[in-house]
């Protein structure tokens, strides 16, 4: 999908995704926690969108294998949310052609994530199949799915 040109496609700190994370990712949850075991660790990026108004979308990406696929070289896509009012513009989409394209030429073979079921259809329409029961998060007391995707 192509970037609007008011948009760019940065790399982050884990820092930078915090807001973010927290507004959107932690609002209505009981938990505020924002930064993730993982955030530092060497194969760790973090990517997002920019807009002139500032930072608009992130994910993080972090070097982890799928524990039901132990064989395959992985990253766990952790962390992607995009502002409300930003939603429905392809950003999302955006990042996960951009994290998955980084993942598989660091030699990944599988992107895996916990999504929330909220957003499974968004997942499965980008390529991710749904793996195992549905769990609650105990961080966030949400229903979720674990998701993978080969690349």
């Amino acid at each position: 999908m192509a970037l609007p040109a008011d948009l760019a496609v940065v790399d982050l700190t884990p820092e930078q995704t915090y807001a973010i994370r927290r507004s959107v990712l932690r609002d209505g949850t009981p938990s505020d926690v924002v930064a993730f075991e993982g955030d530092q660790a060497p194969g760790t990026y973090h990517l997002g969108v920019r807009a002139e108004t500032g930072l608009v979308a992130i994910s993080s990406w972090m070097e982890r294998r799928y524990p039901d696929l132990p064989a395959h070289a992985a990253h766990q896509l952790r962390g992607m949310a995009t502002v409300p009012e930003h939603r429905s513009h392809g950003l999302a989409m955006i990042l996960l052609e951009a994290g998955t394209a980084r993942a598989a030429a660091a030699g990944s073979t599988v992107v895996w994530a916990r999504a929330r079921i909220d957003a499974l259809d968004f997942y499965e329409r980008n390529g991710f199949e749904t793996r195992g029961a549905q769990y609650t998060d105990l961080t966030t007391g949400l229903a979720h799915h674990d998701i993978v995707m080969f690349v």
